[in-house]
């Protein structure tokens, strides 16, 4: 199976479209979305004490082309989704907007677990690089989102774990060894901070060739 990976849209159509148009002439099997499709103007600080106030746009920018871009995309719920539906009680929630909130926390293969990865157990590397080194994961790979940086890491087991940071090159195919384990950031469709790498960015995983390829889009805004 080759799934094309993309992930943390916030709510931003037109850079997912664009994605997606160019992700129809990659030859895949599946394309997954690991969550933070959405935008929660509510931030986590003030979610405890936030009070629902009759309109779901209080909370989240409700653009049905978001459904209507993924129809189809395996779906996996991020932080966002969460939060917003903690926030919005059931009866105000637009019925398109609920395949992508109720998502599956994750999806998994032999081969990988892919989810968003905000509930993963964050290391900081070195300053401003983080990466879950500590998760439990089935098979060769995990998956993931939530930290908007194009980055793949291989894990070689030893107290601690050490962890290699393994050179991302755009669009060339990247080979897993048969006996390493790896964590695979793949980027964000919406804007990131020059230092995690261009966006809108997304990772195919040619899961029979034990491949990742990194894709990025150059556009005009």
């Amino acid at each position: 199976m080759r799934h094309a990976v993309l992930t943390d849209i916030h709510g931003d159509t037109a850079r997912l479209r664009a994605v997606l148009e160019r992700i129809r002439a990659q030859d895949v099997d599946e394309v997954v979305c690991l969550g933070d499709v959405f935008e929660c103007r509510v931030g986590k600080r003030d979610a405890p004490a936030y009070e629902f106030k009759g309109s779901p746009t209080e909370v989240f920018d409700a653009d049905p082309q978001l459904a209507r871009l993924l129809d189809g995309v395996r779906l996996v719920r991020g932080n966002q989704e969460e939060r917003i539906r903690a926030l919005v009680p059931e009866a105000h929630l637009p019925d398109w907007t609920r395949p992508l909130l109720d998502a599956p926390s994750e999806h998994r293969t032999d081969f990988a677990r892919y989810c968003h990865g905000h509930s993963l157990p964050w290391r900081e590397l070195e300053p401003g690089r983080w990466c879950p080194a500590e998760a439990d994961f089935p098979g060769r790979a995990l998956v993931h989102g939530h930290h908007h940086r194009s980055a793949l890491y291989r894990l070689r087991p030893g107290s601690p774990t050490r962890v290699e940071n393994v050179p991302v090159r755009f669009g060339e195919p990247v080979p897993l060894a048969p006996d390493g384990r790896y964590v695979v950031n793949v980027g964000s469709v919406t804007r990131c901070a020059p230092d995690r790498g261009p966006s809108p960015a997304w990772a195919v995983i040619d899961e029979a060739a034990a491949t990742v390829t990194y894709h990025h889009l150059q556009l005009t805004e």
